[in-house]
């Protein structure tokens, strides 16, 4: 908690100048807003934990802006809007487990697995003579999400994506 807000750090630097006192330079973000903030901390700072809980949940499906969760233990449900998750809802697919980070029983982040499979749905023809260099080209997913990929993916082809970059990793079987 900092200034009464669920904060994540999201990265930190310890630096020592001389003649000073070592300080943490940090970005952290607010989980409520999901505002970037860029704060130095002395070594003197204390912070209390946010009462923060992580509940493993299952992704139900998406009503225009809203996105609905399921906890698998209890079967109680959570609502989140598209600016509460940001662009991780792009990686999400229906009755996948996912994670949620939760503040006063709302969810506050979503936490992805490393990697999805996802089906290429629309892929555009290579060309001959395009490999002779390592080509990409712009395919689209079965949920919207587009990826570039090598010229050898086709169409109904699965593939395995990095959720924290957006990129292709291999072509799953």
């Amino acid at each position: 908690m900092y200034q009464g807000n669920p904060y994540i750090v999201v990265s930190g630097q310890f630096h020592r100048m001389q003649m000073r006192k070592a300080v943490m330079r940090t970005v952290i973000r607010n989980l409520l807003t999901g505002q970037l903030v860029q704060k130095t901390f002395t070594a003197s700072e204390q912070f209390d934990p946010a009462a923060v809980n992580e509940v493993a949940v299952e992704y139900l499906y998406r009503d225009n802006d809203t996105y609905h969760f399921m906890d698998k233990e209890t079967y109680e449900q959570y609502h989140a809007n598209q600016e509460t998750l940001g662009d991780k809802v792009n990686f999400l697919i229906e009755n996948e487990p996912v994670t949620l980070i939760l503040f006063n029983h709302n969810p506050v982040q979503l936490i992805l697995p490393k990697h999805v499979f996802l089906k290429v749905i629309e892929s555009p023809q290579a060309i001959k003579g395009d490999s002779v260099t390592n080509s990409f080209k712009t395919v689209t997913c079965e949920n919207g999400v587009k990826v570039s990929c090598p010229l050898f993916i086709r169409e109904g082809d699965r593939i395995k994506i990095n959720t924290e970059t957006g990129e292709y990793i291999e072509r799953a079987n």
